[in-house]
């Protein structure tokens, strides 16, 4: 053979082991020195299946197939919790409106109910009391209060009419309680002659202004 066809011979062949040990060892780049290989550059195990370790094989450069368990898997962010539902709204309050005031005011003319000077309340005007006091237990569910007012003419002494007119304002308030009405409940006064509601110099007049008042505040039904 000619000398320079068997340097070419022999440099191809070389050329050929050497493409063949690159092929061979596809990740000798990748290999790691905490495990041994072998010959086709993959991971030795023992009969166990396990890989074989060097002296110099770590955590830091331990690989996820032989030590799995060095590579967790990332856990799944735990979903965000579920905002509290919102608290139902607080009912309206329920607004509870008091019945309506009545206010009843009753005018009885004395002669109706007393003799002339007297203090004594007469059938016909007990009749005439118990009559309103009906009126009022019709139209009110109850009295709140019970006014009950005396009043005289300008004839006669000041201080006479005084009396005279709080002695019928209480004949007027007893009768009420003999009734049933509330004692507690009532007030009583006399004004004689200062409050007239019509002419003393007349007759007429003078008889309107003796008179007795029964005011009642109450509830509606």
């Amino acid at each position: 053979m000619d000398k320079h066809k068997q340097v070419f011979s022999t440099t191809l062949a070389l050329s050929s082991l050497l493409v063949a040990a690159l092929t061979a060892f596809p990740a000798q780049a990748e290999m790691s020195p905490g495990y041994v290989y072998d010959a086709n550059g993959k991971v030795a195990r023992d009969s166990n299946g396990k890989c074989l370790h060097t002296s110099a094989w770590s955590k830091e450069n331990a690989n996820k197939e032989c030590n799995p368990e060095l590579f967790p898997e990332p856990k799944a962010a735990a979903p965000a919790p579920m905002a509290a539902p919102a608290p139902a709204p607080a009912p309206a309050p329920v607004v509870v409106v008091p019945p309506p005031p009545v206010h009843k005011v009753m005018t009885f003319e004395a002669a109706a109910l007393f003799g002339v000077n007297k203090s004594d309340i007469s059938p016909a005007g007990k009749q005439k009391i118990k009559e309103y006091r009906e009126q009022v237990r019709a139209e009110m569910d109850s009295a709140k209060t019970i006014k009950i007012t005396g009043h005289t003419d300008s004839s006669g002494k000041a201080e006479y009419n005084q009396k005279l007119s709080v002695k019928r304002a209480e004949a007027v308030r007893d009768y009420l309680i003999s009734l049933g009405a509330n004692a507690s409940k009532m007030e009583v006064s006399g004004m004689g002659a200062t409050q007239p509601i019509a002419d003393n110099k007349t007759k007429e007049g003078r008889a309107k202004n003796r008179r007795v008042e029964v005011e009642v505040t109450g509830t509606a039904k």
